[in-house]
């Protein structure tokens, strides 16, 4: 999907960021994201040693918990809150169900193996493993570009509390670049397991659509297909109703209070603090997913628009369109800096060094205000994150006009 020339002249434009100051800041983020990581695993470490606890109050409590109970042969029992707090025992009359398809738990089944510390450990540098290999090639042979796109400020708020978002973007990572080289088929494996967390993932069927990448789509469809049955054979056809039921119940508990969600960051918590009632607020965000796959079938149909850009376009649209879209999953904002320079929509003006900035920050405000509460966290997230998307969005639209002015003014 990307000739060569072209390839060559996204590297260039990462190249050309290549200085000190890149260094200095990358170094600063980085630094950022390896030490709150590393306090909260080292804290994990310190409080599992006392024999009365089991785990802390993260996200990756559930997903080891669910693993537990799937090796004692209790796979369905992981719908059952009350049986998952008696595993970890972290909160256990707070609401933080298990929300996955078979094949997820399958893939979590070694890490119940282990105590909770040391999962949590293995979890988060797989995490970040995966994220240095999917960047790789993405990098240009650039080392703080490289850097940077392995342990972005964005990824904090991820790696804090246990979350899989890192692991699926690496994921999705490795899809595009198998479709940047053309291999197809090897982009519809990776599109096929990105299926065990469907929720961001909506749109990319609209754009391999628009594309007409047919050997992807039919690939990624038996490979969906493979990851749902074998999970089933093993743990019972019974687990898709109760699934069903779980997200159901969810969703309606997030309308009920997405007021004091303030974790969340997506357009449309922002209408919620804008005073909209929580059904209105979901009626235009309806509104907002048809103009997000709107915009992504138009990007990767149209041939103005080059790999990257198209990339970029799509990873903005799958944020924006998400209904409930939390602050750890902004880690995708780095990335969508990354192509965004790529295609060359930022570049080294000041307001496009502080846009390029602000994606690779993503989250972080929210996860340092955790722990410094500096601040209201409802200002810190929808009202900075969604227009930053949205901004981002309207310039990979607008490139290839404005270029063309701006060619057009040269001449």
């Amino acid at each position: 999907m990307q000739d060569l020339p072209s390839r060559l002249a996204a590297d260039a434009r990462i190249l050309a960021l290549q200085g000190r100051l890149l260094w200095l800041v990358v170094l600063a983020g980085v630094t950022v994201t390896v030490l709150f990581t590393q306090t909260i695993l080292q804290v994990s470490f310190i409080l599992t040693a006392e024999p009365a606890t089991e785990a802390i109050k993260v996200d990756f409590r559930v997903f080891w918990a669910a693993a537990q109970l799937a090796l004692q042969g209790e796979p369905l029992a992981a719908f059952d809150t009350a049986r998952l707090g008696d595993i970890h025992k972290v909160d256990p009359g707070a609401f933080m169900p298990w929300l996955y398809p078979p094949g997820y738990l399958v893939a979590l089944m070694p890490f119940g193996a282990l105590s909770f510390s040391t999962g949590f450990l293995v979890f988060t540098l797989l995490s970040v493993l995966l994220m240095g290999l999917a960047t790789r090639s993405l990098s240009a042979g650039s080392v703080p570009v490289w850097l940077a796109m392995t342990l972005a400020p964005a990824y904090v708020p991820t790696l804090i509390i246990g979350q899989n978002n890192l692991i699926w973007l690496a994921g999705l990572l490795a899809a595009l670049a198998a479709l940047r080289d053309g291999r197809w088929a090897l982009a519809g494996i990776f599109i096929g397991c990105l299926t065990l967390k469907p929720q961001l993932g909506l749109l990319l069927p609209v754009a391999l659509l628009a594309a007409g990448l047919w050997r992807s789509i039919l690939v990624a469809i038996i490979t969906a297909a493979i990851l749902a049955l074998v999970p089933t054979l093993m743990f019972g056809p019974e687990y898709w109703p109760l699934l069903a039921e779980r997200l159901s119940l969810m969703g309606k508990s997030l309308i009920h209070s997405l007021p004091d969600l303030f974790l969340m960051v997506g357009p449309m918590y922002l209408m919620s603090l804008l005073g909209l009632e929580a059904e209105t607020a979901l009626r235009l965000q309806w509104g907002i997913v048809g103009l997000a796959a709107a915009c992504v079938a138009f990007l990767w149909r149209s041939d103005r628009y080059g790999f990257d850009a198209r990339v970029a376009g799509l990873m903005l649209a799958m944020l924006l369109s998400a209904p409930y879209l939390w602050y750890y999953e902004a880690a995708m904002m780095a990335p969508i800096g990354l192509f965004m320079t790529r295609a060359g929509i930022l570049g080294r003006t000041p307001l496009q060094l502080g846009l390029l900035l602000c994606l690779w920050l993503g989250g972080l405000l929210l996860a340092l205000n955790a722990f410094l509460d500096f601040a209201d966290g409802r200002m810190l997230g929808a009202i900075l994150i969604t227009p930053v998307l949205t901004t981002s969005l309207i310039l990979v639209l607008i490139h290839p006009f404005a270029a063309r002015r701006s060619q057009m003014v040269v001449a």
